[in-house]
């Protein structure tokens, strides 16, 4: 019994033992099957942007102020490209670059198109001379000039969605006696001043804007309405009433405070 057990250990020392640079031979051998299908699908890909390149680009949106010819210039480099090797990242960047550009839209279209599709801008306020506000609150730069009929809205210091949410409750407010809102500027300070279609102009100040805008809504028919077309300005930073300045040619020969007591208020 002693002796069949040696025996049988001696025969498990002498099996075959597999050499490493074998088994080193073997991964290699596995990973030329894991190299050739990524070479081969490489060179499919770089074929198949040669043979399918991008033949034409479909353009669509409004162009009211978006200079259509110069978007179709930036576009004309693309003609050409892979069908899937075009950045259309790149592309998105180089055309929201443009300051009427509010969004774009890149699709490739089987087997070899493109589809561009671009929203403009809606400009709803002047920011500055050289600024328009949009309705998504973005202030970009356009030539002012042909937007004269569209309010003045600039907050120093201030984001653009608060300036347009203030006129928004301000105008508001002022629709109750039938005026319109075309401006509000707050300075440095945090000032409020603003101005209606009829041209008056009318001081808030930094505090209790509500409560000032209240009380003047609240005597306007009766008091400012009559008067409206003699005043230049309204100054409503007192406390217990405000300050009129009169327009020059009303004060001539007149003598009139511009003072007005608080039994007026």
């Amino acid at each position: 019994m002693f002796r069949f057990r040696k025996q049988g250990a001696q025969a498990k020392r002498k099996m075959p033992v597999v050499k490493s640079s074998s088994l080193r031979w073997k991964t290699s051998y596995n990973w030329i099957f894991l190299l050739v299908p990524i070479a081969l699908t490489g060179h499919y890909l770089s074929r198949m942007n040669e043979l399918l390149p991008i033949r034409s680009i479909q353009l669509a949106g409004s162009f009211e102020n978006l200079d259509q010819q110069k978007v179709e210039q930036a576009l004309r480099p693309y003609i050409g490209q892979g069908f899937f090797s075009l950045d259309i990242h790149e592309l998105q960047e180089i055309l929201n670059a443009r300051p009427w550009t509010e969004s774009v839209s890149i699709r490739r279209v089987w087997p070899d198109k493109l589809r561009v599709t671009i929203t403009e801008k809606k400009p709803v306020a002047r920011w500055d001379d050289r600024h328009l506000l949009s309705e998504s609150a973005r202030v970009y730069a356009a030539d002012t000039a042909p937007f004269g009929q569209l309010p003045l809205v600039h907050a120093h210091g201030h984001t653009p969605e608060w300036a347009l949410r203030q006129f928004a409750r301000l105008e508001t407010q002022f629709e109750s006696v039938d005026e319109q809102l075309v401006a509000l500027r707050v300075d440095s300070r945090g000032a409020i001043d603003i101005e209606l279609l009829n041209g008056l102009q009318i001081k808030l100040g930094r505090s209790d804007i509500d409560r000032k805008i209240e009380r003047l809504v609240s005597i306007y028919q009766r008091q400012i309405l009559p008067r409206r077309e003699q005043i230049q300005r309204i100054d409503l930073r007192y406390s217990n009433g405000f300050a009129v300045a009169w327009k020059k040619e009303v004060l001539q020969g007149r003598d009139e405070a511009s003072i007005w007591s608080n039994s007026n208020v």
